[in-house]
């Protein structure tokens, strides 16, 4: 992934931490998923900075509020980048429970599969008919993996804080927790 690659590359050095969320991250924990994007989670403090860079990269902007901003690439080769902007504890806690992974001739760091079951939960709260199943099955199968470390309990916690506890409930019955 040629654009993962000068992403790295060009931040090395400086003090613009990331990492990889979404399909390529659930790709890097081995469920296959088709993805056509790259999510990103970065500092909010940082965006103008990313957002000079992809400007830089001739990225465009479309979609853009405090914490979400999508940009599509000036190639038809390259691939859209998502970013989730975070405050920066929350970037901290992301990269230090990361795991460095290889795409292609890049190695970026991926957010744990805890943190994106977790992020996938929080996704399914804002119901998104486009997203939803997607990020259902993502969820399902990250929990099915066993990559996540999510005892019963947790994942309860973890839906009634950032969903509800009918999405609790909908992963009990899809599968066996501990």
């Amino acid at each position: 992934m040629e654009i993962l690659r000068t992403i790295v590359l060009y931040v090395e050095g400086k003090d613009m931490p990331f990492a990889v969320i979404g399909g390529h991250a659930v790709n890097a924990y081995g469920i296959a998923r088709h993805t056509a994007d790259l999510d990103l989670a970065a500092r909010s403090s940082d965006r103008d900075a990313w957002f000079t860079l992809m400007g830089k990269l001739n990225y465009t902007v479309g979609q853009s509020d405090g914490q979400f901003a999508k940009f599509s690439p000036g190639s038809l080769a390259a691939w859209p980048i998502d970013f989730m902007f975070v405050d920066d504890d929350t970037l901290s806690k992301l990269l230090d429970d990361s795991v460095e992974t290889t795409f292609g001739a890049a190695r970026a760091r991926v957010v744990s599969a805890r943190h994106l079951a977790t992020l996938k939960i929080h996704s399914l709260r804002h119901f998104q008919a486009h997203r939803y199943a997607k990020d259902l099955s993502d969820l399902v199968s990250l929990l099915r993996s066993g990559n996540t470390g999510l005892s019963d309990s947790d994942l309860k916690d973890l839906c009634v804080r950032y969903a509800d506890v009918t999405l609790y409930e909908r992963l009990k019955q899809e599968l066996p927790l501990r």
